[in-house]
């Protein structure tokens, strides 16, 4: 077995990389990259989640994960954040209205 190992490398290395099944529209007015920043700014303020260290996620490692999980690229994730910012205060959580908003209009359906 280790000769074979020896010989064979590229049978025992199984780097796996994750790839997403799911897309978001870069540029959808309710839900695109920003409207995605404006989730992980959220999480990041809250400091309620968590590295594997225990402590609270930097805002790029948030940002990561997020690019993976919805196949974007946000670019520097602190560019993407001060855009919510630039943005009136009665709009800045337009993609966090959007998803309440969404959820009450389901509630009312049933």
């Amino acid at each position: 077995m280790l000769e074979t190992r020896f010989t064979h490398p590229e049978r025992f290395t199984k780097e796996q990389v994750f790839k997403s099944d799911l897309y978001i529209i870069p540029k959808s007015k309710d839900l695109g990259i920003v409207g995605l920043s404006e989730i992980v700014e959220s999480l990041y303020l809250s400091r309620k989640v968590l590295n594997n260290e225990g402590k609270p996620a930097s805002k790029s490692q948030i940002g990561t994960i997020f690019e993976l999980m919805f196949n974007v690229s946000f670019g520097d994730i602190s560019d993407k954040t001060s855009e919510i910012y630039k943005r009136k205060p009665f709009n800045r959580t337009k993609a966090l209205d959007f998803l309440r908003n969404t959820i009450i209009y389901k509630d009312k359906k049933q």
